[in-house]
């Protein structure tokens, strides 16, 4: 495959975008499901259901938007916005079905 056709350089930009917020989001996942007051295994639950949620946000906001993205330069802003994304990503997905 010549450098042009790799799918991996054609969505770098996107990709590590997405990675960088999802590791935002699994760290404030850890501190929403740690201050919950529950038990221990309430709380690991809770940071469990959580995790699951921003993975999913992730892969739906990442299918969603990356096309569009790849012109866009990398920056602190981006990755924010993408952090946002993935816990309103259910929202993302009504606002596409209504269009």
């Amino acid at each position: 495959m010549s450098n042009g056709q790799d799918p991996l350089q054609k969505f770098a930009g996107p990709l590590v975008a997405v990675l960088l917020a999802l590791a935002a989001s699994v760290f404030i996942a850890a501190l929403i499901g740690g201050a919950m007051p529950l038990e221990y295994t309430g709380r690991a639950l809770v940071y469990l259901g959580l995790l699951l949620y921003v993975i999913a946000g992730a892969v739906v906001v990442f299918r969603l938007t990356a096309q569009a993205e790849q012109a866009a330069a990398f920056s602190a802003a981006r990755v924010g916005k993408w952090v946002v994304s993935i816990w309103l990503w259910p929202l993302l997905l009504l606002g596409r079905r209504q269009r």
